[in-house]
């Protein structure tokens, strides 16, 4: 098993704005993918309880390529804690939402994936990209708060 990925990143909203905004289908497929792709709106599903479905499309803007992503939901806490599988990947993806320095560190741990992902720095990019569209949805500074940089 290879270790996982872990992202932090700080967004200067409350844990329940940015609860929200990741539970909200029209703020979501605004912000989750990384530059470069998109998140069409009519692709989101999000059946919130345990059990609930998890859904999107990632679209590679410049060739139209699309990557579906589906997962279920395992935990929730709401506005803390947001935990889903995609089973036919074997990958389990967890959003931490902490108060912190005014604001909310966002803390996503992505376990199951290949090691080549996990040490790939444009695949931290890619996802800390999609925390400053966060920042830009929601109209609010962001910081990266990984400590390995």
């Amino acid at each position: 098993m290879t270790k996982p990925l872990i992202i932090k990143h700080w967004v200067a909203c409350t844990p329940a704005e940015a609860w929200h905004a990741w539970t909200t289908p029209e703020l979501f497929h605004q912000f989750i993918s990384p530059e470069g792709l998109s998140v069409p709106l009519e692709s989101v599903v999000m059946d919130l309880h345990i059990g609930g479905c998890v859904a999107f499309d990632m679209v590679f803007d410049d060739t139209g390529v699309v990557n579906e992503n589906s997962g279920t939901i395992e935990e929730m806490e709401e506005p803390n804690l947001f935990v889903f599988s995609e089973p036919g990947m074997n990958i389990r993806s967890t959003q931490k939402f902490t108060d912190s320095d005014g604001g909310t560190l966002i803390t996503v741990i992505q376990e199951g994936l290949p090691e080549e992902i996990v040490d790939n720095p444009e695949v931290l990019e890619a996802f800390r990209s999609s925390y400053r569209k966060l920042g830009r949805v929601l109209g609010v500074a962001t910081e990266n708060r990984d400590p390995s940089l």
